[in-house]
């Protein structure tokens, strides 16, 4: 039996052990961590000693010994990742223990309260700001969105005009010139319709960038 042959079931052991910790470390078992990192260790140079052996394994052996040694360490890596999350978590959790243990033990005073009044009536007021900036560009949406649509409803209408107008002057037979002065009116009201979205969207911008 060669030395690959005899480390990997033996790293493999050491996987497993780890495993359970990790689980006991993410159900709360803070004791669990001396052990991890000492697990950890020696996988991390068991990893290290088998990637040498993989390499100097025989032509016809070395790709399963490959895959073996993948294997182990795609493994060895999720348990990794699986503590570093256990690890915010239980940090996350010591956070907000400490903040409830000292917000419970504070001793409060009269300049405090005031602290607080002070903070709650800046609070206050600026979430007011913030209604009545929203209720004014609720407003100036809706009067932004109704001149689009007569904007829209003008080129319609225009449209047919000029469809209209077109008809007559073929069967009139009149001149060219009052047909490009339509078209010319046509182009003047698109432009104003760009315009329009422009300076609304323009000013939506400038509410949004100095009122709020």
């Amino acid at each position: 039996m060669t030395e690959l042959d005899r480390l990997m079931p033996v790293s493999h052991r050491r996987l497993q052990s780890l495993q359970s910790l990790v689980d006991q470390y993410g159900k709360g078992d803070s004791n669990a961590m001396g052990q991890i990192i000492g697990l950890q260790e020696q996988l991390t140079a068991d990893c290290e000693r088998l990637d040498i052996l993989v390499k100097k394994e025989p032509a016809h052996r070395r790709q399963t010994a490959k895959y073996r040694y993948d294997q182990l360490m795609y493994e060895y890596r999720s348990l990794s990742t699986a503590l570093q999350r256990h690890r915010a978590v239980q940090s996350e959790r010591e956070r907000e223990q400490a903040e409830r243990s000292e917000l419970l033990n504070r001793e409060f005073t009269a300049n405090d309260n005031t602290d607080t009044i002070l903070a709650l009536d800046a609070a206050i007021s600026f979430n007011d700001k913030a209604m009545n900036s929203d209720r004014g560009l609720d407003r100036l949406l809706d009067n932004g969105a109704e001149a689009l649509r007569q904007l829209r409803n003008q080129r319609s209408t225009l449209g047919i005009i000029k469809g209209r107008m077109s008809s007559i002057v073929s069967s009139l037979g009149l001149s060219q010139t009052v047909m490009k002065m339509v078209e010319r009116r046509s182009t003047t009201d698109q432009y104003l319709f760009y315009m329009g979205c422009v300076i609304t969207l323009l000013i939506m911008f400038l509410l949004l960038y100095f009122v709020i």
